[in-house]
């Protein structure tokens, strides 16, 4: 009789796991880019104490190498967005894979890179940032295994630069999430465009790439933008500080979706 009970509930535990598939947790993988903001300037000794330990559900990426969270000297969003993510997803494993380029505008990430066009912002030396994108995310993960749940964008100050650059910048962002979308997975991946707010007498033509931003992310599904001008930053009111990384990570954290 006790034989009979015990299999009847083991036939309920596998009809509830193999009839929920909510329940199987995926992992879920969040590829951070862009250029120096998302790099980052944030402080790591002055990281508050209980950000400093990484979350028991996360695996941290940077440039294609496995390391801590609070590893680097500097860190960009990535520490914020860890610990919130966490807490939203506790029971899923989480892997952050990171790969930025500071000073770098949207020709020398372009899908069809070519040395002419990057050194009209004078990037050629970064090389197509594109191809490395891919080769740093395919040997983070197993794309037979796990999807990309989203891809956050910090990016555009370079581009803001240069006006005429800057006019193409709607064309040039909306080629370049098409041609990732295409390459991960094949699929309207969730893309955060974070908003850029540099100083306007360098950056002339910031307005512009903010509205190209916005425009980008009202023409294509599944694209959310973060507005950034109350963070607060360093000196060169240029890059975010601490605290303004640790918000902005916190900010892509609660609009993404598993």
């Amino acid at each position: 009789m006790q034989s009979k009970i015990l299999l009847f509930k083991v036939v309920l535990i596998l009809v509830f796991f193999w009839g929920n598939p909510a329940s199987a947790q995926q992992e879920l993988i969040f590829i951070l880019a862009g250029q120096s903001n998302m790099a980052g300037q944030g402080e790591r000794s002055k990281v508050p104490a209980h950000y400093r330990k990484n979350p028991r559900n996360v695996s941290f990426y940077h440039n294609g190498y496995k390391a801590p969270l609070n590893h680097f000297a500097y860190f960009g969003p990535e520490i914020g967005f860890a610990h919130e993510v966490a807490r939203r997803y506790p029971k899923h494993q989480i892997k952050i894979i990171k790969f930025a380029v500071g000073g770098t505008s949207m020709l020398a990430w372009a899908p069809n890179w070519s040395v002419h066009r990057a050194n009209l912002t004078k990037n050629a030396s970064a090389g197509p940032l594109f191809k490395k994108l891919l080769q740093t995310a395919n040997a983070s993960y197993d794309s037979k295994k796990s999807r990309i749940s989203a891809v956050l964008w910090v990016q555009g100050e370079a581009d803001a630069k240069y006006p005429a650059i800057a006019r193409q910048y709607k064309n040039n962002l909306s080629i370049f999430v098409t041609a990732l979308r295409r390459q991960l997975d094949n699929r309207n991946t969730q893309f955060i465009v974070a908003g850029v707010n540099p100083p306007v007498k360098q950056f002339p033509a910031s307005a512009v790439i903010n509205k190209a931003q916005k425009q980008v992310v009202a023409s294509l599904p599944n694209m959310q933008f973060i507005r950034t001008i109350d963070l607060s930053k360093r000196s060169d009111n240029l890059h975010f500080d601490t605290l303004g990384q640790i918000k902005l990570g916190k900010r892509f954290a609660k609009l993404v979706r598993p």
